[in-house]
């Protein structure tokens, strides 16, 4: 998402606030007050910078950095939670891929991570409406990559609406990976119809849809289901997601594979 014209020490400040809140969801304005030593009145100022961003949600004593049923974070912070859960997640998502095949990512912070993966594989032409792989694929020079246009949203970082759903269903490939905010038994969901729709479509343009989701979204919904588990062939989760919804997964006939997160380093 585009920043508002800030003066630098406070945008440090913004990043630093932003960090703590990923960091200490239960961090109230006060603790945010006393840790960076400005006014309580300065610490609202920024929260009501940072929420008119989309960033954080303040309420009545409070603030909040979560997603909920009907809202969803914007992927600047998106890409900052759960890293080594999607990490691990897309390493073992593209070991999927074989050398030649056509592959679609999905604008998921998760799917981001695949990118690093799919330009070592022989002969991969990679699409994405996601802004943020399409620059790592633009960067390395030596991918054969599709961009799919459409209206640019910037708090998803990624084109979205008819151009882009129109372009999708144009498309035959051999693998789709894409993310969801959530999932339960019954199918898999996201809070905003315009990501349904695209969603959708890419996983009508696939021959092999692998949905890739890390274990805080399971078992949630969100306002809409995006398609049933017949919609999905691949589920790539870590091992924190309860067994007994991964065997519910895989009596839908998904074949599901687990991944080891390895463990974040100790600071000391």
């Amino acid at each position: 998402m585009s920043q508002r014209s800030v003066g630098s020490t406070r945008q440090q400040r913004l990043d630093a606030i932003l960090e703590s809140l990923v960091a200490d969801e239960q961090a109230s304005p006060q603790q945010l007050a006393a840790r960076f030593g400005v006014s309580l009145m300065t610490v609202h100022r920024d929260l009501d910078e940072l929420q008119a961003r989309g960033f954080v949600r303040k309420f009545r004593g409070g603030v909040d950095v979560a997603r909920t049923g009907s809202f969803e974070i914007v992927a600047a912070l998106r890409r900052r939670i759960g890293v080594a859960q999607k990490r691990a997640i897309a390493a073992a998502a593209a070991r999927l891929v074989a050398p030649g095949q056509s592959v679609l990512l999905d604008d998921s912070t998760t799917a981001a991570h695949l990118v690093p993966h799919l330009v070592e594989v022989e002969k991969v032409h990679v699409i994405t409406n996601y802004l943020p792989s399409l620059a790592l694929l633009a960067a390395r020079g030596d991918v054969e990559f599709t961009a799919i246009g459409g209206r640019f949203d910037a708090g998803h970082e990624s084109f979205l609406e008819a151009g882009a759903a129109a372009a999708i269903r144009a498309l035959r490939v051999d693998l789709a990976f894409l993310s969801t905010t959530t999932a339960d038994l019954q199918g898999i969901y996201h809070q905003e119809d315009k990501i349904v729709t695209i969603k959708s479509e890419m996983l009508r343009s696939a021959a092999r849809r692998v949905l890739l989701l890390d274990s805080t979204k399971i078992p949630q919904t969100s306002l809409h289901l995006v398609a049933d588990w017949s919609a999905v062939d691949d589920l790539v989760t870590d091992g924190a997601t309860p067994a007994d919804v991964l065997d519910g997964v895989r009596e839908r006939g998904v074949t599901v594979h687990v991944v080891a997160v390895p463990p974040s380093p100790v600071s000391r």
